[in-house]
């Protein structure tokens, strides 16, 4: 992967490009690098990641590797490939769109059923009706007003999820 620099706020256009070749899954090195720079410059003691997307499948990833991080919200991200992947160490919520055409619901479903078999912390998996990729993240401006309970659901479901576990 090539580097590509981060210089300014004026640069997150270049995001999606530096995460083309960087898989969610392939994140260890940066996170111990983040978790100790938290833990020792910052004095963070209590820490939770929440992912949309690429950062969804990077926070089940984190759930599956950091006991540490005790909280975790997955919107819509999965990890399909992996064989522990239903062996959460932390409580993790995942949030999905029942017409999400990046992931469809029967993944939802096995990861639901596979969940309730396997794992041994709290986590909930919870779909919302009607909704596509994207629609918990969505500005203001492009807010269907169909949707807006839907959404506000989703982001205080998150906020209630964080604040009952960090």
């Amino acid at each position: 992967m090539d580097s590509i620099a981060l210089e300014s706020t004026h640069d997150w256009y270049k995001v999606p490009r530096v995460l083309e070749d960087k898989k969610p899954t392939n994140i260890n090195k940066e996170v111990d690098a983040v978790l100790k720079y938290l833990r020792e410059q910052c004095g963070a003691s209590r820490l939770a990641s929440v992912g949309f997307c690429w950062g969804g499948v990077a926070t089940h990833h984190l759930a599956l590797q950091y006991p540490d991080i005790k909280a975790g919200v997955s919107v819509y991200g999965i990890i399909r490939e992996r064989e522990d992947r239903y062996q959460l160490k932390s409580p993790t919520l995942f949030i999905f769109a029942e017409k999400d055409e990046v992931i469809p619901l029967d993944q939802v479903t096995v990861l639901e059923e596979h969940l309730k078999e396997k794992c041994t912390v709290d986590f909930q998996v919870k779909i919302f009706p009607g909704q596509t990729h994207g629609f918990v993240h969505r500005k203001r401006e492009d807010i269907n007003p169909a949707d807006k309970a839907f959404i506000q659901e989703a982001r205080t479901d998150m906020l209630n999820w964080l604040e009952k576990y960090v």
